[in-house]
């Protein structure tokens, strides 16, 4: 008889513990892996959205000063166009900006005077003589040279407070001021108290200046700028209101912080959103630099700590990481899953789903166009949002390249974008996209590159922040820089310019153009007679009558009151301009028809050639005003025609 063994834990350990250990410590090791990769890609797309958020912050404040800097350009062309520019015409202008609505943050539009210190006295005297008798120009004290705000729209309360203030006296306004006359370009200053500032909701700000010349004299060197210089149009900006109006929602977890230049300090900081945070909370930081009309700003920008709702997604993620591993230990020991545990994963699982469906929820309900590219550059998920935007289906888009959407003089970029992507490069940028109706959508695109290990373009994600009504608006600015309100026609600005590049055309190719100077005759006898809205109409149809008169190529433009110019090009001989101006002449001759009542003008005409009455504009332009003034002494009848540049003899 054998001797009895009691080998029963033997063959437990060998049976069951041994590989429920060894199914332990794989179950915990690839769960420590699982976990890992949660938290990196996890923290990946943290980081990824971090940087596409602040890039579209960065970029929003940019376009914002471009559409400042048109703003200042169409009110500096009203002293372009006229001699005197009135406060009845700067108020005008202002208000059809709708600053508070199209221009958020932006304080106002103002005009500041350059004045030599023997002008003082004599500048004072004619403003107060407007009506405004405590008018004087501060601060006090002999310098040799001041600047004075005389026009500042919207005058309200706060910015009738800057009214005479000269803003030269100041070293930093002072800098910016001396760049934009000595460069003839945008200027922005540093950091500012402004004058409007009361002693409640204190902030700092900046001002954005651009000088503005004498018309008709040179300016191309840094000598003759500063002879032709009157002084500054301008706009100041409350940096709290600006960079608050920009970040939107953002501003509930992001703190930014502005700095102008590259030193990071107390002194230098423009802006803080969240003045009580603490960097070192901050899960994720990023600073970029902003170049703003010659001057560096610093962007600071901090995640703010706090509960948000995808950060619940790699909890259970990790929490399916874990139940995974112990079902597969649970399997390895007892052979067998309990109801219990298949109810959890069960639950698990529901749980994942409702996080995928709040992001899918975020997505969908984005103000932005949010989509993902593959690799081809070819769309593979769009958000509801974004195919209103083009006015087209889901279904349209799917598997469509990108820059099929691209207008046909853009077709040749989307070769470039891939390639700076492949590179790992963010981009962002302003495109034009067809809508389904075939209209124009402009939009900025911000897109980031998911490269695999070998650096190849796996996909992109891509977001679209629709700037039409922006462009819109820029749009409106540039026309009432460079057109009369009245009749349609190209404003005096808008003709010099016309005018300078046809000179050097016709030097260059050896040709000739004339210029026009059109005057009407009775035209105050109309106005007197039956008043200024009949004046008004008749000069809209005169507008029209000469449009009609002319070649496609020709340029019309009002000079101002009843004063015209016209551009022909590409003539040949005195005798052709000649034969357009009788064309002109007879079409203006005909009776109109105003405010129900007949009424019949003239037109006296002077004409210059170019080259034979001139080589530049100033002298074109003097030779046809003369040719026009005779016209009009001699007492035009329709057997005689239009006066040339040159009197006879």
């Amino acid at each position: 008889m054998k001797p009895f063994r009691n080998d029963v834990p033997e063959r437990m350990f060998q049976s069951i513990i041994a590989p429920t250990l060894v199914a332990l410590l794989i179950a915990l090791l690839l769960g420590a892996i699982s976990i890992s990769r949660i938290d990196a890609a996890h923290t990946q797309a943290r980081g990824a959205s971090f940087v596409l958020e602040t890039s579209e912050i960065t970029l929003k404040i940019e376009e914002r000063f471009k559409a400042y800097r048109q703003v200042l350009r169409g009110a500096r062309a009203l002293f372009a166009a006229s001699q005197t520019v009135t406060r009845d015409e700067w108020r005008r202008y202002v208000t059809t900006l709708r600053l508070h609505v199209d221009y958020a943050g932006i304080q106002g539009v103002g005009f500041a005077q350059s004045i030599p210190a023997a002008e003082l006295a004599e500048h004072e005297r004619r403003v107060r003589a407007e009506g405004f008798p405590d008018y004087r120009v501060s601060p006090r004290g002999a310098r040799d040279e001041y600047s004075s705000i005389v026009f500042l729209e919207p005058f309200d309360w706060r910015n009738q407070r800057a009214f005479g203030y000269d803003m030269f006296s100041e070293p930093v306004r002072h800098e910016a001021m001396a760049r934009a006359r000595s460069l003839g370009v945008p200027a922005l200053t540093g950091k500012v108290r402004l004058v409007q500032e009361t002693s409640t909701d204190v902030q700092f700000g900046v001002l954005l200046y651009l000088p503005v010349f004498r018309q008709g004299l040179p300016i191309d060197t840094t000598a003759q700028r500063e002879r032709a210089f009157i002084g500054w149009v301008y706009s100041p900006f409350r940096l709290g209101d600006l960079i608050t109006g920009t970040l939107g929602d953002a501003g509930q977890h992001l703190r930014i912080r502005v700095f102008d230049g590259h030193n990071l300090s107390a002194d230098t900081l423009l802006f803080d959103s969240h003045p009580d945070a603490s960097p070192a909370d901050s899960p994720l930081q990023r600073k970029t630099l902003l170049e703003l009309n010659s001057r560096t700003w610093t962007l600071v920008f901090d995640h703010l700590p706090g509960p948000v709702a995808s950060d619940h997604a790699p909890l259970l993620e990790k929490l399916a990481v874990v139940l995974i591993g112990s079902l597969f230990v649970m399997l390895t020991a007892a052979f067998c899953v309990s109801r219990q545990r298949t109810r959890e994963l069960a639950r698990t699982s529901a749980s994942l789903r409702a996080s995928e469906a709040r992001y899918s929820s975020l997505v969908n309900l984005s103000h932005d166009g949010i989509a993902a590219l593959d690799g081809e550059m070819r769309f593979t998920f769009i958000n509801p949002r974004l195919a209103r935007m083009l006015g087209r289906t889901e279904k349209d888009l799917l598997g469509r390249r990108f820059d099929s959407l691209y207008p046909s003089h853009d077709l040749g970029s989307g070769q470039t974008l891939a390639e700076r992507l492949t590179r790992g490069h963010p981009t962002s940028f302003e495109q034009q996209l067809l809508k389904a109706d075939g209209s124009l959508l402009t939009a900025i695109v911000a897109d980031t590159p998911d490269l695999d290990a070998a650096g190849r373009l796996r996909g992109v994600i891509v977001t679209l922040t629709d700037i039409s009504e922006r462009k819109q608006s820029e749009q409106r600015v540039q026309y009432l820089a460079t057109h009369d309100s009245l009749t349609g026609l190209a404003n005096r600005p808008m003709f010099l310019e016309h005018l300078h590049s046809s000179l050097l055309i016709a030097r260059r190719h050896k040709t000739r153009f004339a210029v026009l100077f059109l005057d009407l005759d009775r035209f105050k006898e109309v106005n007197d007679t039956l008043g200024h809205a009949a004046g008004d109409a008749l000069l809209v149809e005169t507008a029209q009558r000469l449009r009609r008169s002319l070649r496609a190529s020709d340029l019309p433009a009002r000079q101002g009151g009843d004063e015209f110019m016209v551009l022909l090009h590409d003539i040949k001989t005195k005798a052709e301009a000649l034969g357009v101006a009788d064309k002109i002449r007879q079409a203006i001759d005909r009776p109109f028809t105003v405010e129900g009542h007949e009424c019949r003008v003239a037109v006296s005409i002077g004409i210059a050639l170019y080259p034979d009455d001139g080589g530049d504009a100033e002298t074109l332009t003097r030779q046809a005003d003369g040719a026009m003034y005779r016209a009009k002494t001699a007492g035009r009848s329709p057997s005689r025609g239009p006066h040339t540049g040159r009197p006879a003899g």
